[in-house]
Parts: structure tokens; sequence; C-alpha cells
């Protein structure tokens, strides 16, 4: 195994028992620890409560179809890799695919090199992520002075607003918040609000937390939910 690929943990979920086998031997051969299940249902008897980096899905599968699983997947487990391998070429699948919560998707048949590069790329993300999660050195928030502090960095002022959006992040479980949670936060309805105006506060918010010292990876977005704060933050 290339030592810089992460070690991942894989679930995939396949019915043709022949492939299935490929990409399993494929997978562990590449130094990742693979599930392989025959169809949606074996689920939560073969891997419920393992640990997941990342699911590979087929969509034509016997019983609860890959594009539903999917979308199931992705709201239970909001920044796990998820890929689909399927047959289906079709524009309007693939579209489907995305609005499900796919992070990537692949045609059958495929290289089994792309599918590990895929897969390698994912792991780099999280293991960003992760690196961004384990920093020693905490940001402080203060509420009253609205500014952010890093040692060895200057004070970053900050709105009312931004002030509000991190100490949001701070209370939420994984630092991650829903948009719907973010507009509440700024008082704003939704529905009537565009995510895109909600994107430009966050880049702004993103573009203060690194003038404060931070990577630029300091807020990730979370397709189909939201957005996880990556940095370690102390709310005074």
């Amino acid at each position: 195994m290339d030592t810089s690929v992460p070690r991942l943990n894989i679930v995939l979920v396949e019915d043709h028992d022949v492939l299935r086998q490929l990409l399993k031997q494929a997978l562990e051969e590449a130094g990742h620890q693979v599930v392989a299940l025959s169809c949606a249902e074996e689920l939560e008897d073969e891997a419920c409560g393992q640990p997941a980096d990342v699911f590979l899905i087929d969509l034509n599968l016997p019983g609860e179809d890959g594009m539903s699983l999917t979308e199931r997947v992705r709201a239970a487990y909001p920044l796990v890799g998820l890929i689909m391998v399927t047959a289906r070429t079709n524009l309007n699948d693939k579209l489907e695919g995305y609005a499900r919560g796919a992070d990537l998707y692949l045609t059958k048949p495929i290289e089994v090199q792309e599918l590990c590069a895929a897969v390698a790329s994912i792991g780099h993300r999280r293991q960003r992520v992760d690196n961004l999660l384990s920093q020693q050195q905490s940001f402080i928030l203060s509420q009253q002075h609205m500014t952010l502090t890093k040692s060895g960095h200057a004070p970053v002022s900050l709105s009312a607003g931004e002030t509000a959006i991190l100490a949001t992040f701070s209370r939420a479980p994984g630092q991650r918040v829903a948009y719907w949670q973010i507009a509440e936060t700024l008082g704003l309805d939704l529905q009537n609000y565009a995510k895109a105006s909600l994107e430009v506060r966050i880049v702004r918010l993103r573009k203060k937390l690194v003038e404060a010292g931070a990577e630029s990876g300091c807020i990730e977005a979370v397709r189909g939910h939201g957005y996880q704060l990556c940095i370690t933050l102390q709310v005074v």
C-alpha cells in the first residue's frame, strides 16, 4: 500500500457477487478495511455500529435501491465519503445521484485503479479535516468584544452575526450546523432567504478565520446539510 494514502473503513454495497468480490479484494490490497454487502438490508445486520469513512453503493440493488440508500446514508453520516458505482449512464440518473448526496458518480465498467484513486482522494480530504480538528491551539471567541484571537496573531474584529454564527458552531455536536440553524441564529427565514446569500456570509467568515490564523479549510461545506467548523474554538 502507498503509505501516503490513509487507511479507510469502507462499506461496499454491490449485488453482483463476482464484482463485489473483485472490488473488495482490490480495495483490501490497497490497504483498506472493507465490509462487502449484497443489499441495503444487510447494512444494519452486518455493518451496524462499525465506523465507516467511505460508502460505495450500486444503484440497481434488490429491495431498497441505491438512490434511497444513498440518501439515507448521507442523512445519517453527513461527512462520510459516498461514491456511486453503477451501470446507469443517463444524465438524469447522475444528477439525481448527486442530489441524493453522492460525492462521486462512477459508471461501469470501471477500472479498479480509478476506483482506488477516487477512494484515496476522499481519504485525503477526510485526513485534512481530521488534522484541522486536531489542532492543539484554540481560537478564542470573545462575544462581548466580538473578536477572534489566536496566540501569535492580532485579534480580528467580527460582526454581531459572525460572532453569533461561531457561537452556534461551538455549541453544536461535532461543530456541525444545518442551513436552517444558521438562518435561525441570524433571525432569517430560510424559505425567503437564498442559500447563496448564506454562502456569501460563510465565505466572509472563513476569510476572517484565515486572517486570524486558521487554515483555508476551517469551515467545510457539508453537502445537503450545512457546514462544519474545523478549528478548536473556546468561547468567552
